[in-house]
């Protein structure tokens, strides 16, 4: 059991990247094309700071790319394998959901999106 902690930790950090509300929201605004951080901002209604900060966690993990261009910076999914466990977690939980229609249908755009 011990050969397999090391992989049980990664597995851990990996997971945690979709831990949070925030990181979910910036996966879901460039899960389909690259995007600057202002962009980011604006689809998700986060303040920049706290974007920035999500952004910069999600690129130091690798799950995400960083072009720059300039002054600006723009982000992109480099690990498909995050945005396909996003995918399968969010068709899981809008299966499951069946008392609230409105949020159902939210899932379901964002599985749509997702594809």
């Amino acid at each position: 059991m011990d050969e397999m902690s090391e992989v049980f930790e990664s597995v851990a950090r990996y997971f945690s990247l979709l831990s949070e509300p925030a990181r979910l929201r910036i996966l879901h605004s460039i899960c389909q094309q690259e995007k600057s951080v202002g962009q980011i901002v604006e689809e998700s209604g986060m303040t920049q700071t706290n974007v920035s900060r999500h952004l910069n966690m999600m690129y130091q993990a690798g799950a995400l790319k960083r072009r720059r261009d300039g002054a600006m910076a723009f982000y992109s999914v480099s690990d498909a394998t995050l945005t396909e466990v996003c995918r399968s977690v969010c068709v899981r939980v809008s299966a499951e959901l069946d008392g609230d229609k409105k949020l159902k249908r939210s899932f379901k755009d964002l599985i749509d999106e997702l594809r």
